[in-house]
């Protein structure tokens, strides 16, 4: 029973550290470990938030289903997730939760899912702003490029003009999100001269852009404060789940054990219904005796064509990897 809390705990964490948009009830998580298909168009639709928010993208909750997972497995392919079995998954969600259940976990330990919702979705109180120093490298960029893009044409097989569109549609986009860095620059210039002094911090002496927002609509504490305790909720049950992790992975364990028992026993009961059915031929026709043994026979060069292909592959990826 405390194992069993124990996980109950590390779950329910888990599920709350997520965002509120995009946070699974923790049955959903134990209904994909028995491969339940009700929660597969619920692991679909999870995913395809995270990895929306992940990759800066909008999305509504009324996007397709088929859409949703065609994005979901780009994104986890784009990611490295290899698993042949998950993109076997059908296009209208019907199965395959214990499948999602992997890949979720896969991407919680491989690309810091929680780690990276948490800042993205952080409630912005001050002003953040990047240095830029495009001015300075303007000059020597436009030269580059314009230099460089009849070097890497590629004669006939693309044309020239196509390639001089791009480089001017990229050089226009670069510098109209220069404009628009300049712009922000000189706005929160702005409102940080005329607060100046009106702060409680002596140290900093200026209201951010949001402070000055709620200064003019003090209407919107109360929004900012629910954003605030939902932020506070989610970075409690962070740091439960920091403890409570180990839990939750022995339980993955568990589960990939599962997965291969099952996997065996599909094998086992292929052989059988192989060797059953080879039985009953052998004892019906008096010929497939010797049919039987050439079919051995081949079975046997095949396994070891098989090996030989399998490690000139891996010599073939291994002088690959060290030319790389």
């Amino acid at each position: 029973q405390q194992p069993g809390r124990g996980l109950s705990a590390a779950v329910g964490a888990l599920c709350r550290a997520l965002p509120p948009r995009a946070r699974p009830a923790p049955d959903t998580l134990r209904r994909a470990r028995f491969d339940r298909p009700q929660a597969s168009l619920d692991f679909w639709r999870l995913l395809y938030a995270l990895l929306k928010q992940i990759h800066g993208g909008k999305w509504t909750e009324s996007d397709a289903i088929d859409n949703q997972i065609r994005f979901v497995k780009s994104a986890l392919w784009y990611h490295g997730y290899g698993r042949p079995e998950l993109y076997r998954l059908p296009s209208d969600g019907s199965a395959g939760s214990r499948e999602l259940l992997l890949a979720f976990s896969w991407l919680l330990h491989r690309v810091s899912l929680l780690e990276q919702l948490l800042a993205r979705n952080r409630v912005k109180t001050g002003d953040e702003t990047s240095v830029c120093t495009c001015e300075d490298a303007l000059p020597n960029s436009q030269k580059s490029t314009t230099e460089m893009a009849p070097e890497y044409a590629l004669g006939d097989r693309i044309d020239v003009r196509y390639l001089q569109w791009l480089n001017g549609r990229l050089r226009f986009q670069w510098r109209s999100l220069h404009a628009q860095h300049q712009e922000q620059c000189k706005l929160l210039h702005k409102i940080h001269l005329f607060t100046s002094g009106s702060h409680m911090d002596q140290i900093l002496g200026h209201f951010s852009a949001t402070e000055t927002d709620l200064v003019r609509q003090p209407e919107n504490y109360k929004q900012l404060l629910r954003l605030l305790d939902s932020e506070t909720m989610q970075l409690e049950a962070y740091l439960e789940w920091k403890q409570l992790e180990p839990v939750y992975w022995q339980w993955m364990e568990t589960v990939l054990d599962n997965m291969a028992e099952e996997g065996n026993m599909c094998k086992s009961q292929d052989a059988h219904i192989e060797k059953s059915g080879l039985s009953k031929a052998t004892s019906c026709c008096p010929w497939a005796d010797g049919l039987t043994g050439q079919i051995d026979r081949l079975s046997r060069d095949l396994m070891t064509l098989h090996d030989q292909l399998h490690k000139l592959v891996t010599h073939r990826k291994a002088a690959w990897c060290e030319k790389v």
